[in-house]
């Protein structure tokens, strides 16, 4: 990651964090409350936890529910309903693996640099090299997870970075309709023109425009 991306995702953050900071107070009470019944440790790290709160916050904006912080509604509605945070799946990868997938919870005997480890391996797997080149982001192709079937990192998470790689326009390679109906819905959350249509190989091709 450049010099240029990190200034942009951490001028995000605090601009988010300021404009979020009553909705990230309602998050924080039902993720303490949630932890406390299941005997989890909530991350630490207060920059890392308050990013996945504004993740879960901007989710339950732009889509209607807050949906876990590491994927993007699927096109199906019984995989939608198991990954509203806290997924159905954080328990069995706490006791696989010490905590949830996005980092949020943890086991009680954590300690920081556990879940600092953590952390690590998350960044590793969604700050791949994004597959862009003169405006244009492909986001096909990505790992799946295991549990889920969903890329790692998804085409959500791929764009958020692409937009800040650009100026006016980005056009998005997505492989499903569903994706593409996402990308719409961020759109209209971040006041981006969308469109879309349909490529030769069966995927969209979405184009998004910065006002």
């Amino acid at each position: 990651m450049g010099l240029s991306e990190t200034f942009s995702m951490m001028k995000e953050f605090f601009s988010s964090y300021i404009a979020y900071y009553a909705e990230i107070k309602k998050q924080d009470k039902w993720i303490r409350q949630f932890a406390e019944k299941k005997g989890f440790r909530i991350n630490p790290h207060w920059m890392f936890y308050t990013n996945l709160k504004i993740w879960i916050t901007e989710s339950q904006q732009a889509f209607g529910k807050r949906y876990c912080p590491c994927f993007e509604p699927s096109g199906s509605e019984k995989l939608n309903g198991k990954l509203l945070c806290p997924c159905q799946f954080v328990e069995t990868e706490v006791e696989e693996r010490g905590t949830c997938h996005c980092v949020l919870f943890g086991r009680g005997d954590l300690t920081e640099e556990d879940f600092k480890q953590a952390e690590n391996r998350l960044m590793k797997e969604y700050r791949v090299a994004l597959n862009f080149s003169d405006g244009v982001l492909d986001t096909r192709g990505m790992v799946k997870d295991k549990l889920r079937n969903l890329p790692i990192p998804d085409s959500l998470h791929q764009v958020k970075r692409a937009l800040g790689l650009v100026d006016k326009h980005l056009t998005v390679v997505v492989e499903s309709e569903a994706e593409a109906s996402n990308l719409k819905k961020l759109a209209s959350f971040r006041n981006l023109s969308y469109q879309h249509q349909e490529n030769g190989d069966g995927g969209f091709a979405v184009t998004l425009t910065k006002p």
